[in-house]
């Protein structure tokens, strides 16, 4: 973590710097995150909790900036679909964080009504909602997006403590993926003949595997998504023989907040 300097005072140079010279913050036709990074940075540790209470109170002129320039910004013209990606978990990152600062101090985003789908934040022109902020990087097709995207919930994937950038994405996200699906209490695990699962894939079942491998009576295959997840998997425990039984976890809504 950084820290050379009083939270106060890297609010301010952060921001001022930020509105002083837009173009070093903007480049076209993307979008530089430093801003973002250096939030995370100073807010998120290493294990991916939030310090929302000295965000709450610290930093959120240097975010209302950044999402300005996330309104600004024209997606159409991102010039390559990992500069596309890298904009859209950002942008969803970005708002949660907002929406959970606009309520703060909460137990869970769970008790904010509307928090996924009603609530909505201007990004690339539109106002979305989270929902349909995770939608637009879904749609790129990388399914380890479910590893870099967070729901503000200690059940999600740890928040990375660095914004996502497109000439590194495919090195965190691949790094994320590794470590959420061989945490036990949150990603995978294969206990007595049996895969626990997030309930990420129970949610978002078909972005990992064809909705036409599921059979006639709509099954998710186990032993299909342990080979799709083979690269990041790595369990001592080998699957039984014969048929795996797939159980999900219990998703615990609680806030990600750093314990003081």
């Amino acid at each position: 973590m950084i820290r050379p300097m009083k939270r106060s005072l890297l609010r301010v140079s952060v921001t001022v710097a930020m509105m002083a010279s837009p173009a070093a913050f903007a480049r076209e036709p993307g979008l530089d995150h430093t801003a973002w990074d250096t939030l995370l940075r100073r807010y998120v540790d290493e294990q991916g909790r939030v310090d929302y209470r000295a965000w709450h109170e610290e930093g959120r002129q240097t975010l209302e900036v950044y999402l300005q320039r996330l309104a600004e910004t024209d997606s159409s013209r991102l010039p390559k679909k990992d500069e596309a990606l890298a904009f859209w978990i950002n942008a969803y990152n970005a708002s949660v964080v907002t929406g959970a600062l606009d309520h703060y101090p909460i137990a869970s985003v769970k008790g904010v009504k509307g928090f996924f789908d009603r609530i909505r934040y201007r990004i690339a022109g539109r106002e979305l909602t989270l929902n349909e902020i995770e939608g637009e990087g879904r749609a790129l097709g990388d399914w380890r997006i479910h590893f870099a995207v967070v729901c503000a919930s200690s059940s999600c994937p740890p928040l990375r403590a660095e914004a996502y950038a497109a000439d590194r994405l495919d090195a965190q996200l691949a790094e994320q993926t590794r470590q959420f699906l061989n945490d036990p209490q949150r990603g995978l695990r294969i206990e007595d003949g049996t895969l626990w699962a997030s309930k990420i894939f129970d949610w978002y079942a078909t972005d990992f595997i064809p909705a036409k491998e599921f059979g006639l009576f709509r099954q998710f295959p186990p032993e299909k998504l342990l080979g799709v997840l083979s690269a990041y998997y790595k369990s001592d425990v080998a699957p039984p023989r014969g048929r795996l039984t797939l159980k999900f976890m219990d998703y615990d809504w609680s806030l990600n907040a750093q314990h003081k």
